[in-house]
C-alpha cells in the first residue's frame, strides 16, 4: 500500500475543500448542485458511444455473415481484433488524458478532437464496397481498429469527466442514472435503426440492401456526433478537478491494481457489462431464427428491450439510493441471470412467455450501468485517500479495458460456436445451428454474469466507508489506516 504523508494529506484536504465546501454527509445547497440543463446534456456523450455501440457489438456479426457473406468466425475475430486494441488503447488515453494541461480542461478537447473521426469510421462500418477475401478482411480490419481508436479517444476522458463534475454521492447516481437513460436510448436507436430502415433506405437511394445498411449506418453516425458534441459544449469550465495533481506515468498506473476494491469492480464492471455483448450479438439471430420473426419484428424487440429498460430505471434509481449501490447490483445481477438461462425454454408459438422474458431481463442492464459508472467515481475517492493522486482517467480506462475485454470475448466466442456449427447465414440454418443460438441467448449468455457476481459479494468499498473517506479527504476527520483496512 502506498503511503501518504501528514502534509501530502492535510494539502489533498485542502485542496478538495476548496472545491468542495461542505461536509459529504450534509448535501449539496443550490448554489453547489450542477444545473439541470448540464447533467442532462452531459448525457450526449453516453449516447453517441451507445448508439454506435450497440449497432457495432449487436449488428455487425450479423451484417458480416448475411449481408455482406462473410464468415461468422472471420467476423467475430475481426471484432475481437479491434476490441483488444481497444482495451489495450483505453488505459493509455485515460492517462494521458490525466496528465493533459489546457485553458479548455483536461477532458473537454479529446471530445472535441474525436467527433470528426468516430463519426467517419462509424459510416463505414457498414459500408461494404464489395471486396472479397482477403481484402474484405483487411478493409474490415482497418475500419474496425481506426473505430475503437477514435471510441477510446473521447470515451474515457468522457467517463472521467463525470467524476470530476461532482463528488455528492446523491448528485453522482442522478448524473450515472441519467447517462444511463441516455445510453439505453442511444443503444435503442443503434439497434434499432440499422434493422428498421435499411430496406426503406435502398429503395429511396434506388440501390441495393447493402447501400440501405450504408445509410442507416450513416444516418447512426450523424445522430451520434450530434450527441457528443453536445456534451462538449455544455461542460465548458465545469472541470472542477482540473487543479489536482494527476497520475505522471505507467508505474503510478499500475500501483491503481494494488488496491484490492479497484481489483474487485474490474471484475464486477467488466462481467457486468461483458454479457451485454452476448446478449446482443445473440439477440438478433434468435428472433429470426428460433421466433421465427422478420428482420423488422427483430428490430421491434430490441426497440421493446431497451424501452422496457427505460421503464425500468428510476425504480433502479430509488433502490440503488435507498439500499446502496453494491445491493442493488448484485438483486439486479443475480435476477438477469435466472431470467436469462429461461430464454432457453422459448421457441415459436411461445411468444407471451418470450416478451415477459425480454420486458423483465431488461432490468439488469439498468442496475450495472447505474450502480458501475458510480461506483466508479467512489473508487476515485479512496484511490486518492490511498496514493494522494487523483487518477480517474486511468481508472476509468481500466475499467473500459476490463467492459470491453469480456466484451470482445463473449463476442468471440459466440462468432467461433455459429462457425463450428456450420452457420452460413440464410433463412433455414440446420437444427445444430438453432440449438447453438438458443444457448448463446440463455445460459451462455447468463454464465458470463457469475464472475461479477462473486465480486460484488467481495467488494469492501460501502456507502458508510466512502462518506468516511470523503470527510477525511476534506478536513482530515478519521483514521486513514482504518478507513485503508481490507481495500
Amino acid at each position: 500500500m502506498s503511503e501518504v504523508t501528514t502534509d501530502s494529506t492535510a494539502e489533498l484536504g485542502r485542496g478538495l475543500a476548496r472545491r468542495l465546501p461542505h461536509d459529504p454527509a450534509a448535501g449539496l445547497t443550490e448554489a453547489q448542485r450542477l444545473s439541470r440543463w448540464t447533467r442532462w446534456s452531459f448525457g450526449g456523450g453516453e449516447w453517441a458511444n451507445a448508439l454506435m455501440w450497440t449497432a457495432f457489438s449487436g449488428l455487425f456479426l450479423y451484417f458480416f455473415t448475411d449481408v455482406v457473406g462473410g464468415n461468422a468466425a472471420y467476423g467475430a475475430s475481426l471484432m475481437l481484433v479491434g476490441t483488444v486494441w481497444n482495451a489495450v488503447l483505453q488505459p493509455y488515453v485515460g492517462l494521458r488524458s490525466d496528465r493533459s494541461r489546457s485553458k479548455y480542461g483536461r477532458r473537454r478537447p479529446f471530445l472535441l478532437a474525436a467527433v470528426g473521426p468516430y463519426a467517419f469510421m462509424s459510416w463505414l462500418l457498414f459500408t461494404d464496397p464489395g471486396l472479397s477475401g482477403g481484402a474484405q478482411v483487411a478493409y474490415f480490419a482497418v475500419v474496425i481498429v481506426g473505430w475503437f481508436t477514435a471510441l477510446a479517444a473521447f470515451y474515457i476522458p468522457y467517463g472521467t469527466l463525470g467524476a470530476e463534475l461532482t463528488d455528492d454521492i446523491t448528485e453522482r447516481t442522478s448524473l450515472s442514472t441519467i447517462r444511463t437513460g441516455f445510453s439505453q436510448i442511444g443503444a435503442l436507436v443503434g439497434a434499432v435503426t440499422p434493422l428498421a430502415l435499411h430496406g426503406s433506405l435502398a429503395d429511396l437511394l434506388g440501390g441495393s440492401e447493402r447501400v440501405g445498411w450504408s445509410a442507416a449506418g450513416a444516418l447512426c453516425a450523424f445522430l451520434a456526433a450530434g450527441g457528443l458534441l453536445l456534451t462538449w459544449r455544455v461542460t465548458r469550465g465545469l472541470e472542477r478537478l482540473s487543479h489536482q495533481e494527476a497520475a505522471l506515468h505507467w508505474k503510478q498506473a499500475v500501483a491503481v491494481l494494488k488496491s484490492r476494491t479497484v481489483r474487485l469492480m474490474l471484475v464486477l464492471t467488466g462481467f457486468g457489462w461483458g454479457p451485454l455483448s452476448a446478449l446482443a450479438v445473440a439477440a438478433v439471430y434468435f428472433a429470426v431464427h428460433i421466433m421465427g420473426y422478420s428482420e423488422e419484428t427483430a428490430s421491434l424487440v430490441m426497440l421493446c428491450w431497451f424501452v422496457a429498460g427505460l421503464a425500468w430505471l428510476p425504480f433502479v434509481q430509488r433502490l440503488t439510493n435507498r439500499i446502496g449501490k453494491k445491493p442493488t447490483y448484485l438483486v439486479f445481477t443475480i435476477t438477469w441471470a435466472i431470467l436469462q438461462s429461461l430464454f432457453l425454454l422459448a421457441h415459436r408459438g411461445t411468444d407471451i412467455f418470450f416478451w415477459a422474458l425480454v420486458l423483465t431481463s431488461a432490468a439488469g442492464s439498468m442496475a450495472v450501468a447505474v450502480t458501475t459508472w458510480s461506483m466508479l467515481a467512489d473508487v476515485c475517492d479512496l484511490e486518492q485517500l490511498r496514493t494522494g493522486r487523483r487518477s480517474e482517467g486511468v481508472i476509468f480506462g481500466l475499467a473500459a479495458f476490463a467492459q470491453t475485454g469480456v466484451g470482445a470475448l463473449a463476442v468471440w466466442v459466440a462468432g467461433l460456436t455459429l462457425s463450428a456449427v456450420s452457420y452460413h447465414g440464410g433463412d433455414h440454418p440446420s437444427a445444430s445451428a438453432r440449438n447453438a443460438i438458443a444457448i448463446l441467448m440463455s445460459v451462455g449468455t447468463a454464465i458470463w454474469l457469475v464472475p461479477g457476481i462473486i465480486s460484488a459479494l467481495c467488494y469492501p468499498l460501502t456507502t458508510q466507508r466512502h462518506a468516511a473517506i470523503q470527510r477525511r479527504l476534506k478536513d482530515g476527520t478519521g483514521d486513514r489506516e482504518e478507513l485503508l483496512r481490507g481495500i
